[in-house]
């Protein structure tokens, strides 16, 4: 007995195959363009995003009852400093923002610079931690403000109560 394929069968088949291939094909480019804009966005404020996670970190970890937090100028440049005994010694960090050449495009630093207490800071021997545009930091009712704006133009800020009122000076 011979099967005859009707060509209604083969046509609707071949229709249902093109109708799963172009719903595939149009689901494929919906999510890579999906992608491509997180991709984008997370980008774009990787920068000022970053920033404020690692300043908000080492002030935490600083905030403990041996050592103290506050507001300062290194050479000009305003910072904030972070103190800490090791062997009966006093150390400071520093972090700061710094532009070399505040002439050209290129964003400047937030640099990190630790030495022993009464060492004199010098700006530019800064480790480069990452490069933004700008940094500044404030104090308001006792909670330290850190606002950064990062190498694509976004701005991020935060603000931190520290748990050692009395370090804040």
């Amino acid at each position: 007995m011979k099967r005859y394929i009707h060509t209604a069968d083969a046509v609707f088949a071949l229709i249902l195959f093109c109708a799963f291939a172009l719903s595939m094909l149009l689901v494929l480019m919906m999510g890579a363009g999906a992608y491509q804009r997180v991709r984008d966005t997370s980008e774009n404020h990787f920068s000022e995003d970053t920033c404020i996670s690692y300043l908000t970190m080492k002030l935490r970890h600083f905030d403990d009852a041996t050592g103290t937090v506050y507001l300062g100028d290194v050479n000009g440049t305003p910072g904030i400093y972070m103190t800490e005994f090791i062997d009966e010694r006093e150390f400071v960090t520093a972090i700061y923002f710094y532009d070399e050449d505040e002439t050209d495009d290129e964003p400047g630093y937030v640099r990190e610079l630790f030495a022993e207490r009464g060492y004199d800071f010098v700006p530019q021997y800064g480790f480069e931690i990452l490069q933004v545009q700008g940094l500044s930091f404030g104090l308001e009712d006792g909670v330290v403000k850190i606002s950064c704006i990062g190498t694509g133009g976004g701005h991020a800020e935060t603000y931190i109560a520290l748990r050692n009122w009395g370090a804040v000076e």
